[in-house]
C-alpha cells in the first residue's frame, strides 16, 4: 500500500474512533439523565463548584478542573452529588516539546451531620503493599481479611476502629472494594472512570453502609445531640456561586482528523 494510501486509512481510522467515542458518550450521558428523572434527581450538565468542597487529591491535582455530569439528590436516606470529575496535566521532555493529558474520574459523595475527623480506606494493591515494606504502615484492624483487601489510614487511630466496627468491615467485605474517605460533612468515593449507574449505585450502597454503622457516641462526640441523630443531614450543596451551565452541553460529532 502506498504511504499515501495508508496515511489516508489512519485517518479514517482516527474520525471513525472520534465518532464512536462521541455517540458512546452520549448514550452514556442520556442514560444519567433517565435515570435522574425517573427517581427524582437532579441533572446538571456541568457545575465546577463540586469539587471544590474537598482539597485532598485528586480534587487538588492538575489544573483546568470540572464537574460535568452532576446529579444530586436522595439515597437510601442520604443527600448525594455524583459527576465526572477531570483535570489536566502538562509534560515537558527533554526536548522542550510539551503535553497536555486529560484525567477522568468518577465522582460520588454522600452529606453527614457534622465534621469528622479524615479517614481513608482504599483497596490494596501491589504499590500500597510496597509502601508498608518501606515503612508507610497502614492501621490494622482485627480482621485479617479486611487488612489483605483495603488499606486504612486516619490521624486519629480511635476514630477509624469506632467507625470501622466489625459489623461495618463485614457489610463492606460483601461489596466490592472501592476506596473513599470521609472527608469534612461529606463522604466522597473516587475511581479512574466515568460515571456510570451500573457502578455508583454500588458505590453509593458502600458510602451508605460506612454512614449508617456509625455509632451513636461518634456523633454525639463530634458535636451531633441525640435528638438530630435521626435527622437528615444538611444537603451537599456548594458554594453560593451560579454552576457553569443548566443546559446539557451541545456537541457535534468530530468531522475532520486530528489537528
Amino acid at each position: 500500500m502506498a504511504k499515501g494510501g495508508l496515511f489516508a486509512l489512519v485517518i479514517v481510522a482516527v474520525i471513525a474512533f472520534a465518532i464512536w467515542s462521541y455517540k458512546r458518550n452520549q448514550k452514556r450521558v442520556s442514560a444519567l439523565q433517565q435515570y435522574a428523572l425517573a427517581n427524582g434527581w437532579a441533572y446538571v450538565a456541568r457545575d465546577d463548584r463540586q469539587w471544590t468542597r474537598w482539597q485532598q487529591t485528586p480534587f487538588n491535582d492538575g489544573f483546568d478542573r470540572r464537574a460535568t455530569n452532576v446529579l444530586t439528590g436522595r439515597h437510601q436516606g442520604h443527600d448525594m452529588v455524583a459527576f465526572d470529575y477531570t483535570y489536566k496535566t502538562r509534560t515537558t521532555d527533554s526536548k522542550g516539546n510539551s503535553s497536555t493529558q486529560t484525567h477522568h474520574y468518577r465522582v460520588c459523595a454522600l452529606a453527614m451531620p457534622t465534621w469528622l475527623p479524615t479517614l481513608e480506606v482504599g483497596p490494596e494493591n501491589v504499590l500500597t503493599r510496597l509502601g508498608n515494606v518501606v515503612g508507610v504502615h497502614d492501621i490494622e484492624l482485627e480482621s485479617e481479611d479486611f487488612n489483605r483487601r483495603f488499606r486504612v489510614h486516619a490521624n486519629d487511630r480511635k476514630f477509624a476502629y469506632d467507625v470501622l466496627s466489625p459489623r461495618t468491615i463485614e457489610r463492606l467485605m460483601a461489596m466490592p472494594a472501592f476506596h473513599w474517605r470521609i472527608d469534612g460533612q461529606t463522604i466522597v468515593s473516587w475511581d479512574v472512570g466515568t460515571l456510570q449507574i451500573a457502578d455508583l449505585l454500588p458505590r453509593l450502597a458502600a458510602l451508605a453502609a460506612v454512614v449508617d454503622g456509625i455509632p451513636d457516641f461518634v456523633w454525639h462526640d463530634n458535636g451531633v445531640p441525640e435528638q438530630s441523630m435521626i435527622t437528615p443531614p444538611r444537603p451537599i450543596t456548594p458554594p453560593a456561586t451560579p454552576p457553569v451551565t443548566q443546559a446539557a452541553p451541545q456537541a457535534t460529532p468530530p468531522t475532520g482528523g486530528p489537528s
